[in-house]
């Protein structure tokens, strides 16, 4: 079967959602329901594409018209950005910071003030020393549970690959077992108010579709993070940018 079969292009251009749909009032491309008709167009252009779905591979992303070169494909907004690398830094900003450079309520890696560690800072009050990248991932899957309804709707609909994870054999340090154990389970204990398997999900969402922070030259860097986490060598920082994940 065509990916274009009529069956597909009558939906929602980014959900196939048969509902309340409204045409695009400055294309003739696609139709779209209220909830992601701002993905469409989110600024003053049209985006060639539309999000279909293949029997035993999942989503695909087509062309919805002809795309001219150097055209802008994609739009999007991480919902959430976190350390990922074995060096100790700030939750906040990404710089490198020394051990004793931490935020003066919860202990943790801080050297600066923002919009990003509040949401871990109470949470995380009781967390057990462990490695830097437990604690890194800890972080993300407590900022990617916080998310907006509107934002964790597009996240929801991202893979965890959960059933091959939970396989893994334990011996490298993302590996199911040691996700679970210094992770997840020192979560529940610092007494987050989220089931095991929510966290396990967004864990698993992270794990898969994380994208690195560290953009090409002449990248505009829209996200505030701080320019140790994009200058050369190894990446500080991922990003879940649940749109830009479908790719």
């Amino acid at each position: 079967m065509s990916l274009l079969s009529q069956d597909n292009i009558n939906g929602c251009f980014f959900c196939n959602s048969r509902t309340q749909l409204h045409p695009c009032d400055y294309c003739e491309n696609i139709q779209s329901c209220e909830k992601h008709l701002h993905i469409h167009r989110p600024s003053n252009t049209c985006l060639p594409i539309r999000i279909l779905f293949q029997e035993g591979v999942g989503r695909c992303v087509v062309a919805a018209r002809d795309i001219l070169a150097g055209e802008m494909v994609i739009e999007d907004k991480a919902a959430m950005i976190g350390p990922a690398c074995r060096e100790r830094v700030c939750l906040e900003c990404l710089a490198p910071i020394s051990e004793e450079t931490r935020c003066h309520i919860c202990g943790l890696p801080l050297c600066c003030e923002g919009p990003r560690h509040h949401l871990e800072c109470q949470i995380m009050k009781g967390w057990k020393v462990g490695s830097n990248l437990s604690l890194y991932l800890a972080v993300c899957i407590i900022r990617g549970l916080a998310a907006d309804s509107d934002t964790q709707d597009l996240v929801d609909g991202l893979m965890d690959h959960l059933d091959e994870r939970r396989l893994d054999d334990g011996e490298d340090d993302w590996d199911w077992k040691n996700v679970e154990c210094h992770v997840i389970d020192q979560l529940l204990e610092c007494g987050v108010d989220h089931s095991k398997l929510a966290m396990e999900r967004i864990a698993g969402i992270f794990l898969t579709n994380n994208c690195d922070l560290c953009p090409p030259q002449n990248f505009v860097n829209t996200n505030n993070v701080s320019c140790a986490a994009i200058k050369g060598g190894d990446e500080n920082g991922f990003g879940l940018f649940p749109i830009f994940s479908i790719l």
